[in-house]
């Protein structure tokens, strides 16, 4: 008898937790749907302003999509509206609790769009004013993001584009080793993008000093066969071949900036650490 009512209690919770999951999948997809409109400007923009409009009662959701309009803009190097949409952006509906720590893993992409390829793509259209207002933004958000490994990556990647200290030198080359303190915590999909990030500013950094970049080429040539990837490396000026412009558009068209933080999204980029030790939670 107690064996049933065991039975048929974990059969009532996995009904609901399959709903759940799935109620979550159709809510991300939205914004996914919005992101892969990223080429043509007029629809992008009106499907964003669209989602955001009827995501009054889904923070979460109304978040994420200013944060990917925001991106929008800087994709499309068009900046009517962006200090007010930066105003406007609150993180804090992205954090969740896991384990007992808050965390953001749910919606790791878009603090990536934010921390990352936002401010990346700002110093490479020369909008290092507007850069500085967006990491003047995410500091609002340090005591939060402690011990996030995409915070880490952004304060150092700030470095780099400021031209201070040591340019993150030392910061990257540990997480490219795969060297850096245990307590750090980030998503296992997007670790490969993390240490691409910092193979490629290593490169940079090397290249720079006219100095051998061996060591980090091969990686950071792996990460350019992406879209975030191209656009990272030649917003910091690495000199490495690179897919032409008309090849880019073909990869935006078929994996276009989902970043693979969200099990659905069909659309992640490549792995392309595949020769490196991953360094799991």
């Amino acid at each position: 008898m107690l064996f049933n009512v065991l039975m048929y209690a974990l059969m009532i919770y996995l009904i609901f937790r399959m709903f759940s999951m799935n109620r979550g999948v159709n809510r991300r997809r939205r914004v996914i749907t919005v992101i892969n409109q990223i080429q043509d400007k007029d629809a992008f923009f009106a499907a964003a302003d669209e989602l955001i409009a009827n995501s009054a009662e889904e923070p979460d959701i109304a978040a994420k999509t200013k944060v990917i309009k925001l991106w929008g803009m800087v994709f499309h190097n068009t900046y009517d509206g962006f200090e007010e949409l930066l105003e406007e952006i609150d993180l804090r509906p992205l954090f969740t609790q896991k384990k007992g720590l808050l965390s953001i893993e749910e919606n790791e992409d878009s603090f990536f769009y934010f921390l990352l390829a936002i401010p990346n793509m700002l110093y490479g259209n020369d909008r290092n004013d507007l850069r500085k207002l967006v990491e003047e933004k995410i500091r609002q958000y340090d005591e939060l993001l402690n011990g996030q490994m995409i915070a880490a990556v952004s304060k150092h990647c700030t470095l780099f584009y400021d031209k201070t200290e040591d340019l993150g030198e030392a910061f990257f080359r540990g997480i490219s080793a795969g060297e850096y303190p245990e307590n750090y915590r980030y998503s296992k999909q997007l670790i490969g993008i993390y240490k691409n990030v910092c193979d490629t500013m290593m490169c940079k950094i090397l290249q720079d000093r006219n100095e051998d970049i061996s060591d980090y080429e091969e990686y950071a040539k792996g990460f350019a066969n992406s879209g975030v990837g191209s656009r990272w490396i030649k917003a910091v000026g690495l000199k490495i071949d690179l897919p032409s412009d008309e090849e880019e558009a073909e990869q935006a068209e078929e994996t276009e900036e989902t970043v693979p933080a969200e099990e659905e999204t069909a659309e992640a980029e490549p792995e392309t650490e595949e020769n490196k030790d991953e360094t799991e939670e």
